[in-house]
């Protein structure tokens, strides 16, 4: 049974270190709302017997929330998680946390600071599950796995995929091949203790590129096992086939199905115990609904002066500001 408004057990979460937890649940954002703070409720609730956290990381300009402190979480910003030893990572002409695929960087923060948990769960404040939440975490109790990611594919089987050319091994490495080369969709994952110590040495080394190609290519070169939540690919389980997730891997933007890159939704679909991504309010779809439209038509007028800026959905805002007093 709940015992406060977010399933927090101080005196639980103050040892959960001594005790040896063995896995941690992180709700990943930049901004805090009513459906997000509804959402590490429902996430608390469902694994009563983990720890549960809000990890957020803000620009060093923006003023950490004040509803934050009501919260187990761990705040970090883009100065603090610019690790200085990985040198290529942190670094390089035009550096970007988000177009540069860097938001790992925020989960290797709170790792090289809470070294201590078997396996971590990164769920991105867009996503949602349409059911218990329990019911999707207890399904991977019993695995192994060092990444459990979504849409895990080789280059081979997508040799276009758009974030290909930032990876890059270390100075002198050979040359990946096709093979060798995987990447994933993370806007939900967990990892392992061990799998979070070689990205971190991997980096430390001089890997450098997007997330979603470095994680599973060095983790698949060392020897460690991947995992696909869902979806029809090589590496789901029989069991799990498009068990939790749809989506189309030969799409630039995996679409149609539940989890992809876009379009936005507003609301989760109507089939049970399914992820979904991107969610987010209606405001915010239809601004990006209003921004593709002009990026589409745009070509076609060679007339028009480029005056109309829409704006930035790099990081996407949420509905409400993050430094709003929820109380």
């Amino acid at each position: 049974m709940c015992r406060s408004a977010y399933c927090m057990d101080e005196r639980r979460q103050s040892v959960e270190c001594k005790r040896g937890a063995q896995t941690v649940v992180l709700l990943q954002t930049h901004c805090l709302n009513r459906a997000l703070l509804r959402m590490f409720s429902e996430l608390s609730c469902a694994m009563p017997e983990t720890p549960t956290k809000v990890l957020m990381h803000l620009p060093p300009n923006r003023s950490k929330p004040r509803e934050l402190a009501r919260l187990p979480h761990h705040f970090v910003t883009t100065p603090e998680i610019r690790e200085p030893t990985y040198v290529r990572k942190s670094n390089g002409p035009g550096w970007a946390i988000w177009r540069g695929g860097h938001v790992d960087l925020i989960a290797l923060h709170f790792f090289r600071t809470h070294p201590v948990y078997a396996y971590y769960w990164f769920i991105e404040y867009d996503v949602r599950f349409s059911g218990e939440w329990r019911t999707f975490l207890t399904a991977f109790q019993d695995s192994d796995a060092d990444l459990l990611s979504t849409s895990i594919r080789r280059a081979s089987d997508d040799p276009n995929w758009m974030h290909w050319p930032s990876l890059h091994p270390p100075d002198g490495a050979l040359p990946l091949a096709g093979d060798e080369m995987l990447c994933s969709f993370m806007p939900i994952y967990r990892i392992s203790q061990r799998g979070l110590r070689s990205i971190d040495q991997a980096y430390r080394n001089g890997w450098t590129g997007h997330c979603e190609a470095v994680w599973p290519t060095v983790l698949h070169r060392s020897g460690y096992r991947l995992e696909d939540i869902g979806g029809d690919g090589e590496f789901v389980r029989p069991w799990n086939l498009n068990r939790f997730y749809t989506n189309n891997p030969s799409d630039p933007e995996l679409a149609p199905g539940s989890l992809v890159f876009r379009p936005v939704r507003w609301m989760t679909g109507s089939s049970r115990n399914r992820l979904w991504h991107p969610v987010k309010p209606l405001s915010h779809k239809l601004r990006e609904d209003a921004r593709h439209v002009w990026v589409s038509v745009k070509p076609y007028l060679p007339w028009v002066r480029p005056v109309v800026n829409l704006p930035s959905l790099n990081p996407p805002p949420c509905e409400e500001e993050a430094t709003r007093d929820l109380s």
